[in-house]
């Protein structure tokens, strides 16, 4: 019992923590020219449950947080960007994680170029036009370098607490 309910606070902790990083980058509007790009500071949460409890615990955190921000901060069109990259990116994460091939940055940065892709198949779905394709390499490099930066402090964070997460997860 007292295993479980730890394990709920952590998860809403985590919740709560990337509710704040989702708001936080909306404070801070970062534009290179390619739109919808964002550094993708949640992601840390997203990647180290993915490492501490595993997928089940890590899907539930991301569908509530994109819920929540989106209620709280944007929009309907956002929500189907924010569902199709992130449900995307911890998909490929996960596998990638299973195989035990891959180190945990490796597995950010697919996360972050996976996230992008999620995100350009919306665009492209929803606008029923390709000509979004011409920002995949963009988009591709700005996942490997926000992977990179997310794969960083989630691994700091994983060597800091997962492992006594891990043991109760």
């Amino acid at each position: 019992m007292e295993k479980s309910i730890r394990k709920l606070c952590y998860l809403s902790l985590f919740c709560a923590i990337a509710i704040v990083l989702s708001y936080i980058e909306t404070l801070f509007p970062f534009y290179l020219g390619i739109p919808g790009a964002k550094i993708g500071l949640a992601n840390v949460v997203t990647l180290t449950l993915l490492l501490c409890f595993g997928f089940k615990e890590a899907l539930i955190v991301l569908l509530l947080r994109i819920m929540i921000v989106v209620m709280a901060f944007t929009n309907l069109y956002m929500f189907l960007y924010s569902l199709a990259g992130g449900i995307l990116s911890l998909f490929i994460m996960f596998i990638f994680n299973k195989t035990k091939l891959f180190s945990h940055l490796i597995i950010s940065i697919m996360g972050g170029v996976f996230h992008n892709i999620g995100q350009l198949l919306v665009a492209m779905c929803f606008f029923n036009s390709s000509v979004f394709i011409y920002y995949l390499p963009y988009l591709m490099l700005f996942g490997i370098l926000s992977g990179i930066g997310i794969g960083m402090i989630g691994e700091l964070i994983y060597l800091k607490i997962g492992q006594r997460i891990t043991k109760m997860g």
